[in-house]
């Protein structure tokens, strides 16, 4: 009760010192007032477009996100036992992570559809995230718990549960959830640059295209309330299946 009462006092300065700035601006159509926001957001709620949007972004993002957690993990345990395939997969990384999201996407352009950019924009956000940490997580595995699950001659079972497993798991969940707010930014923005046929990037771009200021706030409030519902759902359920026996 005492941090619903924090986060809600929070949240009403917020909106208080953005009414504000809309009455000393007194132009709607650069800051619109939370009320009309709120009241628009109402009205796509009840809207099946509005769903289809939502559903056709988080299938993309989702699809992107997931396929970059299995690549992630299987190129992080590659890299960590196999010296030269870290030497010859390392450089790839770098150039993953150095590249900026809208090149990547111009590039993607040349080669996939609307529809596909986002999903390959997602994972080529996320992939190399999980890939470094899975790699820390192997790596910084404490050498003389191997050495006395050797001598214990323990089952590889065993040592994975027992041993990795907790080595790594607070790097995978820090890039699991790390990764989920990067897949679905960048799958926003691909969409707003590709304009998809369905999609909330699409929105975006037509608000922004038509002026319709409000409609650009609102489909920004939907956005992060579902980066946040994302995020902690996510979090909650890899919790969830690393802590079942």
């Amino acid at each position: 009760m005492k941090d619903l009462l924090k986060h809600s006092a929070v949240a009403a300065a917020w909106l208080a010192l953005w009414q504000i700035l809309y009455l000393t601006l007194g132009r709607a159509i650069i800051l619109p007032s939370p009320l009309s926001v709120a009241r628009r957001m109402a009205e796509l709620i009840i809207t099946l477009p509005f769903w289809r949007d939502i559903a056709a972004s988080l299938i993309r993002i989702l699809i992107g996100y997931l396929s970059a957690l299995v690549t992630g993990v299987a190129i992080g345990i590659l890299t960590a036992k196999s010296k030269v395939m870290d030497a010859f997969l390392s450089p790839l990384s770098r150039i993953v992570r150095a590249t900026p999201v809208a090149s990547f996407i111009m590039l993607l352009f040349l080669f996939l559809t609307k529809e596909r950019i986002p999903i390959v924009t997602s994972f080529l956000m996320v992939m190399p995230v999980v890939w470094s940490n899975v790699y820390e997580g192997i790596t910084g595995t404490d050498v003389k718990l191997l050495e006395m699950a050797r001598v214990f001659r323990l089952s590889f079972s065993d040592t994975l549960r027992h041993i990795y497993l907790p080595g790594i798991m607070p790097f995978f969940m820090a890039a699991a959830k790390a990764g989920m707010g990067l897949a679905w930014k960048a799958g926003i923005a691909a969409e707003v640059l590709a304009s998809p046929s369905l999609g909330i990037g699409t929105e975006l771009y037509n608000a922004k295209i038509y002026l319709e200021t409000v409609d650009l706030f609102a489909w920004t409030a939907v956005i992060i309330l579902i980066s946040i519902a994302l995020e902690r759902l996510f979090v909650r359920l890899l919790r969830r299946v690393y802590d079942t026996p």
